[in-house]
């Protein structure tokens, strides 16, 4: 029992020597030593080169790339057919065999348009031959029938005038034979008659004879004018026809030879596949008129197609230089040059999904093991300085519109305005406030809160010394 009050005396001397010495010494400031997660979370401002660019991925590919189309019509079918195709990373000359299209269904369109065009031909020889006849049956009328007949007419009319002339004699001696009582009355009226009857046919005679030379000769001349346009028409007819069907039958002919692709230039063989739209080429593969089937790359003219998003797009500019890096091969970066910035985004691949413009960059001495289609990232450089102070975005406090670093004083972080210039996402450069050698910590709010900073406001700029106040505000100018 004793024990262990003795056990609870020297307890309590404990406990109470501790609050005696807590009181005493409390008060007293004590330097803060920085733990070693606070020392991990520190930057030394130094000077260096500043770079600031935007970082994408895209793909490798042929800047002047010869592309092979299928040229083959697909009338009335979805397209045609690869029959055979060399394999994909084949090396061709000009004038080398790349892809053949199935031209059995043209070959049968062939045949039959022959059997057209025949059948046509023969229309229009048959047509000529009308025609030919009819100008024929003109030339016919107008140097012979006309005559013949004109001149039969005039003959009708010759003997009819000679009719009169006889009847006219013939009554005459009837007359007198008639005074001197020889012919009786009946006989001399008969005669009479006769001389009526010639002049009637004489007269008869006389108008055929005009009415054939004034208006049967231009009636059948105009149908037979009207008959060897007519003639001439169907000839047209033949001859457009025929011209028509032997136009498709060099169609179907060119089809037939665009079935059998050669290489248009020299290059390395790659297919023209598209994932996205679920094209594969190969054989068996139904390809569309006008479809892109192979392309040709040149090598020695590469470049990588990134997409630039739209927050960054105002950065970018032809000319800017580039950095690319292969996935197959980052130890050996390959220097390149922006060519081309698309004035337009790409289509939105779904609502809300961010804006993004189609950028070309050049590679410049591209190496001979550079293929198509690998993966790059290409880091775009918009701006760049020289021995600069540059420290970590996270170091950097913005308040309203001025900016604060935490800088490690000998006892405490001490809250310090500086000018800030160009970042690049990571790092920041200081224009003014900071100086080699400072120590500024990268995670400001644990050791400063935004309510604090309100404080130092008034007094700040004459805590960090007027040397600083105007180096800011010649930053400021600037």
């Amino acid at each position: 029992m004793s024990n262990w009050i003795g056990r609870f005396i020297v307890i309590c001397l404990l406990i109470g020597g501790c609050l005696a010495a807590f009181f005493m010494y409390g008060d007293q400031e004590q330097p803060q030593a920085i733990s070693p997660a606070d020392a991990a979370m520190t930057h030394l401002v130094e000077r260096s080169d500043f770079e600031a660019f935007v970082t994408e991925t895209g793909d490798v590919a042929s800047a002047s790339n010869r592309e092979v189309r299928c040229e083959v019509q697909a009338l009335g079918t979805p397209g045609t057919t690869i029959i055979e195709i060399v394999d994909e990373g084949t090396y061709v000359e000009e004038g080398d065999f790349i892809v053949e299209f199935d031209a059995s269904a043209l070959e049968n369109d062939e045949t039959a348009q022959k059997i057209v065009v025949a059948n046509n031909n023969a229309n229009l020889i048959q047509a000529e031959s009308q025609f030919e006849n009819a100008e024929r049956t003109l030339k016919e009328f107008e140097k012979g029938l006309f005559q013949q007949e004109l001149t039969l007419l005039e003959a009708e009319v010759f003997v009819a005038q000679e009719s009169v002339e006889r009847s006219l004699a013939k009554l005459d001696h009837s007359q007198r034979l008639a005074a001197s009582g020889f012919l009786s009355g009946v006989q001399l009226n008969a005669d009479r008659f006769q001389w009526e009857k010639s002049k009637r046919d004489l007269k008869a005679a006389e108008l055929k004879l005009t009415v054939y030379r004034e208006f049967t000769k231009e009636k059948l001349v105009g149908e037979y004018t009207a008959a060897i346009k007519q003639k001439q028409a169907q000839v047209d007819a033949a001859q457009s026809t025929l011209d028509l069907a032997t136009n498709r039958l060099v169609e179907i002919q060119e089809q037939i030879k665009n079935c059998k692709i050669l290489a248009p230039a020299s290059g390395q063989v790659v297919y023209a596949d598209d994932e996205r739209r679920n094209i594969i080429i190969e054989e068996g593969a139904v390809i569309r008129d006008n479809q892109v089937v192979v392309r040709l790359p040149d090598i020695q003219n590469m470049e990588v197609a990134v997409r630039i998003n739209e927050a960054n797009i105002n950065r970018v500019l032809p000319g800017q230089v580039a950095r690319i890096e292969l996935d197959a091969d980052p130890d050996n970066p390959l220097e390149g040059e922006v060519n081309e910035v698309a004035a337009y985004p790409f289509p939105l691949r779904w609502h809300g999904a961010p804006l993004e413009y189609d950028t070309k960059v050049t590679i410049k001495n591209p190496p001979a093991s550079l293929r198509p289609g690998l993966r790059a990232k290409v880091k775009i450089y918009f701006e760049s300085e020289s021995d600069v102070v540059q420290v970590p975005l996270a170091a950097v406090i913005q308040h309203e519109e001025r900016h604060f670093c935490l800088v490690k004083s000998a006892q405490d972080w001490e809250p310090r305005p500086v000018s800030v210039g160009p970042n690049n996402n990571t790092h920041v450069v200081v224009d003014a406030g900071l100086t080699e050698g400072d120590v500024v910590t990268l995670t400001p709010f644990r050791f400063i809160k935004r309510s604090e900073l309100e404080e130092y406001l008034p007094t700040l700029d004459s805590r960090v010394g007027s040397s600083v106040s105007n180096e800011l505000l010649t930053a400021e100018k600037n």
